[in-house]
Parts: C-alpha cells; sequence; structure tokens
C-alpha cells in the first residue's frame, strides 16, 4: 500500500506545481527567499538536471521499464522493510510524472532553481531522495539472523 500512496503523493504534488509553472511564461523566473532560489519555467529535454538533452524518448522507455522493475521487486520485499517500500513509491511518482510530461509536451518542466545546481522538480527531487533512500539500505550490513 505504501508504494501506491507514496507514488501517488509524488505524482500529483509533480502535476500540481508543473501545472502552476506552466501558466508562466517559459524563460521567465520568479526570485524567492531573497533570491536564492528562483521558479523558473524551462523545459528539459533529457534527464533529470538536463542530463542526455535531446534523448527523451529513451527516458520515456527508461521510466517506464523502471516502473514496472519496480512494482515486481516491490512484490519480493519483507513486508517490514518501509524504508525501501517508500523509496520506491517514490522513484514511481517521480518516474510517471516526467514520463507523463515527455508524453503531453516531448519534454520535462523544470523550474526549481538553486542557482548553484541545474533546474530540477518535484519529480526529480523525490527520484534523488529515494536514491539516498535506498544508498543507505542496501549498503548497511545484513542484520543479524
Amino acid at each position: 500500500m505504501i508504494l501506491l500512496v507514496l507514488a501517488v503523493l509524488v505524482f500529483v504534488a509533480d502535476r500540481l506545481t508543473k501545472l502552476l509553472v506552466q501558466r508562466m511564461a517559459l524563460g521567465s523566473s520568479l526570485p524567492l527567499l531573497g533570491g536564492a532560489v528562483s521558479i523558473d519555467h524551462a523545459q528539459n529535454t533529457g534527464a533529470a538536471f538536463s542530463v542526455g538533452l535531446g534523448l527523451g524518448n529513451l527516458f520515456l522507455v527508461f521510466a517506464l521499464a523502471a516502473a514496472v522493475g519496480i512494482v515486481i521487486v516491490y512484490r519480493r520485499l519483507p513486508p517490514g522493510d518501509l524504508w525501501m517500500r517508500a523509496a520506491l513509491g517514490m522513484v514511481l511518482g517521480g518516474a510517471l510524472g516526467n514520463a507523463l510530461d515527455r508524453v503531453l509536451y516531448g519534454s520535462v518542466t523544470d523550474f526549481i532553481d538553486l542557482h548553484w545546481w541545474p533546474v530540477f522538480n518535484v519529480a526529480d527531487s523525490s527520484i534523488v531522495v529515494a536514491a539516498v533512500i535506498l544508498a543507505w539500505r542496501l549498503g548497511r550490513k545484513p542484520e543479524a539472523a
């Protein structure tokens, strides 16, 4: 259940924020927090953080394959491993959010600009947080039996 709940929450948050940003003119910027961060309407044809520009269709295939893989792996996880389940839900919601953008627009709407990192969106940040959780869970020592 946690997979579905987190995937839906991430997907909805991603869609809502992108729809709000898409009301801004492409390339426009709204400074926040004294200019420390801004909302910049950008379109990205690559992967997260503008890696692989122009390879959007390939990333769409990867996202859909990842979604299928996540469901398969999720079903094999021990019921008590909530961190892994949560991380997979976050990846699934983020992957589907960006995949929908690619299908609808041929690119992904990015908007969070920290001015020291490439512009990104809610789906990207969810996937990155999930990757950190996955690395932490997979990198820990096995528990004693």
